[in-house]
């Protein structure tokens, strides 16, 4: 059998391709090819990464020969006499005795091999008591007639499966059963490109640093409005600011000794890629209430917390060179991780975007996981001790009724980051840890946009007050939106977690599934009238929160229009991902739901 033709494969490509960690060949197609690997996807829809030494094309692959041997009623050459059948004069002189008791080293016959045996009980037994059919595991046998295959990653092991004869494999009629999981240890190179590819990402890189000095700018205390001439200090030392800087590396060691207190359950995180579990330490909801205790205890002592508005542009530059830096580090420490630990979406050999992509998955120092330290703590957390700076702020020249829209809006900023944090083992099932790379994306999201942008609303409350008619039942109203947008976000985001951690829940029995070749696909309850209610209730949330503002600046309702091109962003991303995955299946599942996340809008 030819290993490989001489030509070069091409993507699209219909090959024999050899099963990994085995000898035996299938019918695959390329999918993408670089330098030696290829990606390919077996008939039975598995994708695994091969090398193209063990590619071959199909016409490659002989037939079983039709010599003379082995012609019936032929001998072959090579044949043993111990083969051969006894001649009638031989069998005269047999002994009686030997007749009935046969050679002891000497069978009477030639036996099958076990795996033939098996499969022919295998086949009686089908016909008589016809069942679905399973895998059946055999044990040890000679890799010629029957193999088990076993991929063993650095801590996964996939299901056992059982293979037939070779002359079944060759002739086409052996049919394998899909694993429940099929590993790579191997990250191929990406061909995928996301958030516009290098150009984008440089675009990204540029321009999200200038909308937060422009928002910072352009609202102020004077006017908050619109403008292309937002007024950018030329001064530096409004920048630079040697006590804001250790302000925020403060902050930054406080939040990391919070998370390595040995409290808290541990907890394991979903199964990657290449087949490895992490464990993470869960004691978010401790840290956040240790903050907010030590918040308190400073304004009890009398140190004057407003230092945070009144140096929060040099904080936020603080932050932003912070993101800088460590994204570069990470980036840095990436080339020297094995291939096993890089990202699937940042390993496309362009600097600029796996930098802001993320070349490494999931980065850690020893058992400190950055990306789940950086993806909670010191970001959602600070945002909330922003807000309670920017409060005291507020009630030091006004009362607690004339600031009352302010109270309710720092009230439910609180809540959804509580929220967030008592539900923390919930983030380990998004895209972020189990698909995203560590770099720039997630480093200035989390440290420098989500705190400083996301606290725009009550900056602008501490500098404009909101007086209207009738202001009570207007913010009775807003609550209510708020409220409910909460509910929906809650209530969802637990039935997605309740059936990924067990889709056989008895509390879930009554809600309608579709099966896939590895998993359920939920289409009852919330997940049955569109596809994100979780994103629904996000941004039902984020307007109100912004209604709280009033209608004086267009500047107040950034976040909620910001967060729903995010999210829209993020259903393609996953649609695109979910449909690489499950194929068919989840085209029957956006034909159950067909909106994405407005009903009968969107």
């Amino acid at each position: 059998m030819s290993r490989r033709s001489k030509k070069e494969f091409s993507v699209g490509e219909e090959v024999r391709a050899k099963w990994p960690g085995s000898s035996l060949w299938f019918k695959a197609t390329i999918k993408s090819i670089e330098d030696d690997d290829v990606f390919v996807t077996f008939e039975d829809g598995t994708e695994d990464v091969v090398r193209k030494n063990d590619i071959s094309r199909d016409g490659s692959f002989r037939s079983r020969s039709k010599s003379p041997a082995r012609r019936a009623g032929r001998r072959s050459r090579s044949r043993s006499p111990a083969r051969r059948k006894p001649s009638p004069a031989r069998q005269k002189k047999t002994s009686p005795a030997r007749q009935q008791k046969g050679s002891p080293g000497r069978p009477k016959k030639v036996s099958q091999g076990p795996a033939r045996q098996q499969k022919e009980k295998e086949d009686k037994k089908s016909e008589n008591n016809p069942a679905p059919a399973q895998t059946t595991v055999i044990p040890d046998e000679t890799p010629r007639r029957s193999s088990r295959r076993t991929v063993v990653s650095s801590t996964a092991t996939t299901e056992t499966r059982t293979y037939g004869t070779r002359s079944a494999v060759k002739a086409g009629k052996q049919t394998i059963d899909a694993p429940l999981e099929s590993f790579s240890t191997r990250v191929a190179k990406t061909t995928h490109y996301e958030f516009g590819g290098p150009i984008g990402a440089t675009l990204t890189v540029f321009f999200l640093p200038l909308a937060m000095y422009y928002f910072y700018f352009a609202c102020g205390k004077n006017k908050c409005e619109l403008t292309l001439k937002p007024g950018f200090s030329r001064k530096f030392a409004d920048y630079y600011d040697p006590e804001a800087y250790l302000m925020f590396c403060g902050w930054m060691v406080f939040q990391a000794a919070l998370y390595m207190l040995p409290i808290g359950k541990i907890c394991l995180g979903q199964q990657l890629k290449n087949g490895s579990r992490l464990s993470y330490r869960l004691n978010g909801f401790l840290a956040f209430f240790l903050s907010i205790c030590a918040f308190a205890g400073l304004v009890y002592k009398g140190y004057p917390v407003t230092k945070v508005y009144d140096k929060f542009l040099p904080l936020m530059t603080a932050s932003i060179i912070f993101s800088f830096v460590m994204s570069s580090l990470l980036y840095i420490r990436a080339k020297f991780v094995a291939n096993s630990q890089l990202a699937p979406g940042g390993n496309s050999h362009c600097t600029i975007y796996d930098w802001f992509i993320g070349h490494e998955l999931n980065p850690r120092i020893g058992n400190f996981d950055l990306k789940f330290f950086c993806e909670l703590r010191p970001g959602l957390i600070g945002w909330i001790m922003i807000d309670l700076a920017f409060l005291v702020k507020a009630l030091e020249s006004g009362t607690p009724m004339d600031n009352l829209p302010m109270i309710l809006l720092v009230c439910f900023h609180t809540l959804y980051v509580a929220d967030a944090l008592w539900c923390e083992d919930a983030i380990l099932t998004t895209m972020d840890i189990t698909s995203d790379g560590f770099g720039f994306m997630l480093v200035f999201g989390d440290l420098a946009w989500v705190p400083f942008v996301y606290s725009l609303q009550a900056r602008f409350l501490v500098d404009h007050s909101v007086t209207m008619a009738y202001r009570n039942y207007y913010l009775a109203a807003i609550v209510c939106l708020g409220l409910f947008g909460y509910y929906i976000f809650r209530s969802s985001n637990c039935q997605k977690n309740m059936f990924r951690k067990n889709p056989n829940n008895p509390a879930l029995k009554d809600l309608a599934t579709i099966q896939t070749p590895n998993k359920k696909l939920l289409v009852g309850g919330w997940w049955g009238m569109v596809q994100h209610p979780n994103y629904l209730g996000d941004i039902m949330m984020a307007f109100s929160w912004s209604l709280f503002c009033g209608c004086k600046s267009i500047f107040v309702y950034f976040y909620p229009f910001y967060l729903t091109v995010l999210l829209v962003h993020r259903q393609r991303r996953d649609d695109y991902h979910c449909r690489q995955k499950y194929g068919p299946a989840w085209d029957k599942y956006t034909q159950l739901v067909p909106y994405r996340i407005f009903p009968k809008l969107y």
